[in-house]
């Protein structure tokens, strides 16, 4: 079983979303992050991928939310920026601040659709 880490960065309501590489599909956008590393926990991974792909330093906070499939585990990981870093990708992939709405953004991955719902519904309250 894969497990991933997923970084949700959220200001002024809105969250950060990375598209993927061309050579990784499959094509669309997602919360940015990867695969743990043996022995790496899901913050651990969220705060090294973060840099690798994004040159983006953060502090990874606590787990919101997980998602488990027959071939996945995703854990999706609070992070807020380290000091006046912001991201700039490195990997060749695009990334934009989605307003978080009811609505999904369009091309969002399937596995992150459901993270979507439950973190708009309890941003609404």
């Amino acid at each position: 079983m894969m497990k991933v880490a997923a970084a949700v960065c959220i200001q002024n309501g809105k969250v950060l979303l990375a598209s993927r590489p061309e050579n990784k599909p499959p094509s669309g956008w997602e919360f940015p992050g990867g695969k743990l590393e043996p022995g790496e926990t899901p913050q651990q991974a969220a705060k090294r991928e973060l840099l690798e792909e994004l040159n983006w330093e953060v502090l990874p906070l606590d787990i919101i939310y997980q998602l488990k499939t027959p071939k996945i585990t995703l854990y999706f990981v609070r992070v807020i920026p380290a000091g006046n870093s912001t991201p700039a990708p490195c990997e060749g992939q695009q990334i934009k601040w989605e307003t978080l709405s009811p609505e999904f953004p369009c091309g969002m991955l399937e596995n992150d659709r459901n993270f979507w719902k439950f973190i708009t519904l309890s941003t609404s309250r």
